[in-house]
């Protein structure tokens, strides 16, 4: 059974029963037909209703597959549910349907009701009929928009109340709208100037085992990168070009908390690292990404392993977004413990979000590894990339 039903009755249909009750009796007595067929045809009715409602869900079906849909903010969607009837059919019905206000109705309907937005949409289905029900929508804001609650409220005969039909299971549509990006100043700090093994558009080393083609020679190159067999077929001299390489892999931490409480600038800090996550994505830096979000496995906050290209920005754009406003936080210098014991570590450290003494003893210590530490600044309509200049206290990490 996929619905959970309950009735609200209205306290008229008691009394209306056991009125029909008594009048069934008195027509024995006054031997009256016009009273016996009052009472019976009520009685008819009555029951006729209760038989009506006690089976309306036995073979209503309601489609739920899996689906996610992407957004940015401002753009539109749509919900869809699709119903199937092999029973009794359901006429003047109101299907109520409960979402998160990430999304709001096109047509402006609706009630908000804390942080959740309530439809109510007349809808009938016949016997054997397979009807879809579509509701637009536009997204308002970051976040993962689900449809909460779906009840199916069908009148009695007498309009003497009502039976709801709840559904039962988790609705698996969802709306996942992703973060805008903000501007970042001193973005172009994490193009590297240090060999290593990334390819990279613009960096001063090459490497050597892997050619890339050739080119025209000038007076400046060295007489050892000569490409002899491309001279000859080009009757001039041509020098070898090999890929630029460098050491560019970039590590993003976030902390949401500030204390006891989630961070005010949450949003900013998110549309920040947005914009860091299509910044490396299009100079091909793999990079990863911790959040300190409990979450269930060996590793026990958000973790995106390093990669790049769209598949990583899918996933960290996709991580983003499921931020919500009330997460269970883990605590943030265990995070940093985690990533400086168990994970890979990546030439640049990029903060953001608060930390404390703890944390930046930890700082410290991945510091010196080798790694770059950064931090980012967000403000209300961009946000800034800085050294990281915390003060830097001794200790060992736990």
């Amino acid at each position: 059974m996929e619905w959970k039903k309950y009735s609200i009755e209205d306290n008229y249909l008691s009394i209306t029963a056991s009125l029909a009750s008594f009048l069934f009796l008195v027509s024995f007595y006054f031997q009256s037909w016009l009273v016996f067929l009052t009472a019976v045809t009520i009685l008819i009715f009555i029951f006729a209703n209760s038989f009506y409602l006690k089976h309306i869900d036995e073979h209503l079906h309601l489609e739920n597959p899996l689906q996610r849909n992407k957004f940015f903010p401002e753009e539109k969607g749509e919900w869809t549910l699709t119903f199937s009837n092999k029973g009794f059919p359901i006429m003047k019905g109101i299907v109520r349907i409960y979402f998160d206000d990430i999304v709001k109705p096109i047509d402006g309907f609706g009630q908000t009701i804390a942080g959740q937005i309530e439809l109510n949409v007349p809808f009938s289905l016949n016997y054997k009929q397979i009807s879809t029900l579509t509701i637009p929508f536009t997204t308002r804001k970051r976040g993962v928009a689900k449809i909460r609650r779906i009840e199916w409220h069908i009148p009695h005969y007498f309009g003497l109340g009502e039976t709801v039909l709840e559904y039962k299971g988790l609705f698996m549509q969802e709306a996942l709208v992703y973060p805008m990006p903000i501007p970042v100043k001193n973005i172009r700090s994490f193009l590297s100037i240090r060999p290593g093994e990334s390819f990279v558009s613009h960096s001063l080393y090459e490497d050597y085992l892997s050619p890339s083609g050739t080119r025209e020679y000038v007076y400046s190159d060295s007489f050892n990168r000569i490409n002899w067999k491309a001279s000859a077929r080009m009757q001039t001299l041509q020098t070898k070009v090999f890929d630029r390489v460098a050491d560019a892999g970039c590590h993003l931490s976030l902390n949401l908390a500030d204390k006891h409480a989630i961070t005010s600038k949450l949003e900013q800090l998110l549309s920040s690292v947005a914009e860091l996550a299509y910044y490396f994505t299009k100079q091909n830096i793999p990079y990863s990404l911790c959040i300190n979000m409990r979450f269930a496995g060996t590793i026990p906050f958000y973790y995106i392993p390093a990669g790049s290209g769209k598949e990583q920005l899918q996933k960290v754009l996709e991580a983003l977004a499921i931020v919500d406003q009330h997460p269970s936080i883990y605590p943030y210098e265990k995070m940093q413990s985690f990533y400086y014991h168990h994970l890979a570590q990546l030439p640049y450290y990029i903060h953001g979000g608060k930390s404390s003494p703890r944390s930046e003893e930890l700082f410290s210590l991945i510091k010196k590894r080798g790694a770059t530490l950064l931090e980012i600044f967000p403000n209300d309509m961009d946000a800034v990339l800085k050294l990281k200049q915390s003060p830097v206290y001794e200790g060992v990490a736990r």
